[in-house]
């Protein structure tokens, strides 16, 4: 493991952790969920971070994203070359969802990957830990037509939190849910 990523995690109690199996089963990995305390000094090591993701809320709300594989809470996608995290983070939210983020997202949680398979061939990103911020976002506007057609997401709408609590959500998901809760 990286050592910036080591200090960065250590004396961190995971929220939740499960084994996953991507890209048709040649990525076996393990998934970690932490939280992340706003007053927090140290940042987490940002050459290791491959995306960016969101708990879009609107009032009580939650947005609940719908893709080929069921549905989630956390849209949001991969860091462009050349650019900045929040500008991803805005970005990768109204081509997913349609709507544009109001204020400054905070940053909330982070989903640290620990792959356990042999390195792909022409993998591009950082192997064999790589992290995945987690940001709270309250959405502002809608824009419909800016939202990515033919994209992995087949579509995206604002719940209620009960409703959205009875979900089939993954431990992380369910665990970042409860933190939105409690703020």
């Amino acid at each position: 493991m990286d050592q910036a990523l080591k200090r960065f995690l250590k004396g961190r109690t995971p929220l939740a952790e499960e084994e996953m199996d991507w890209s048709g089963g040649g990525l076996e990995l393990v998934q970690t969920r932490y939280t992340y305390a706003l007053d927090e000094a140290a940042p987490p090591p940002v050459d290791l971070v491959t995306s960016v993701r969101a708990l879009l809320t609107r009032g009580p709300n939650i947005m609940v994203m719908r893709d080929p594989g069921g549905e989630h809470i956390v849209p949001g996608g991969r860091i462009d070359e050349g650019e900045g995290l929040l500008e991803a983070l805005k970005r990768e939210l109204l081509e997913e969802t349609g709507w544009t983020v109001g204020g400054e997202p905070a940053l909330i949680g982070l989903f640290h990957y620990h792959i356990h398979s042999p390195k792909p061939v022409d993998y591009r990103y950082p192997y064999p830990d790589f992290l995945q911020l987690i940001y709270g976002a309250e959405a502002d506007s809608h824009f419909p037509e800016a939202m990515e057609v033919g994209g992995f997401e087949l579509g995206a709408e604002f719940r209620p939190q009960a409703i959205v609590q009875r979900l089939p959500l993954s431990l992380g998901e369910a665990a970042l849910l409860r933190i939105v809760q409690e703020a």
